[in-house]
């Protein structure tokens, strides 16, 4: 597994480098890798989302594969796009990308954690991460975008994920500044860290499996 970082990149054209690498990932042409960029402002909505959760019309605005609804991406945020194969369900793979963002933000000595009834990253009632992926094939791909220091009032462009926009807080908010892409590469080693505990969970248990 190889981390990229690719810097500040139009939304179309990570897209298209995403989906790309994800065919090749699930043709077993190409390893797995995980994607760091910032992206100019653009809108994107789920599959299941509703464009009536985009309250202005101002940027660009693309309907994805992600599951979730409306989100604003713009510079200030860690955009972290991994594209690898599941080691067990959808769940635990959505447990380990919000993992590598809470471990991540307690080494700048934020302390975030989960709600049962959103999925993201929160710290307290405020929400500084989000999640929204799609599995095809066997391989997941988008991620998670981390709030380091973007332009707080986008987010009034939108319902984000159905919430108020008011919900939204960032590191700077928070009193921490950082740098996005230190911010992005951590969530991925993180990420990539957790997820070959998980293969070699999976290992060990397909190896019990198989003890007659």
């Amino acid at each position: 597994m190889r981390i990229f970082i690719l810097g500040r990149t139009k939304y179309q054209e990570a897209w298209a480098l995403m989906k790309r690498i994800h065919d090749e990932v699930a043709s077993g042409v190409s390893e797995e890798m995980i994607l760091v960029t910032e992206h100019d402002h653009v809108i994107t909505v789920g599959r299941h989302g509703r464009l009536n959760n985009v309250l202005r019309r101002e940027l660009p605005i693309y309907v994805v594969e992600r599951g979730g609804d409306a989100t604003y991406h713009g510079p200030g945020q860690a955009v972290v796009y991994p594209v690898v194969r599941l080691r067990g369900g959808v769940r635990s793979y959505l447990w380990a990308l919000e993992e590598a963002v809470i471990r991540t933000l307690d080494k700048y000595g934020i302390s975030a954690g989960r709600r049962e009834d959103h999925r993201g990253v929160w710290v307290g009632g405020k929400k500084i991460a989000s999640v929204g992926i799609a599995v095809e094939r066997g391989v997941a791909y988008h991620g998670v975008a981390v709030y380091v220091n973007p332009h707080m009032e986008y987010f009034y462009h939108i319902n984000p994920c159905g919430l108020p926009p008011s919900v939204i807080t960032s590191m700077r908010q928070l009193g921490v500044e950082a740098d996005v892409f230190e911010v992005g590469y951590a969530v991925a080693a993180n990420l990539e860290t957790l997820l070959q505990r998980q293969e070699r969970l999976k290992t060990r248990c397909e190896s019990l499996r198989r003890i007659p």
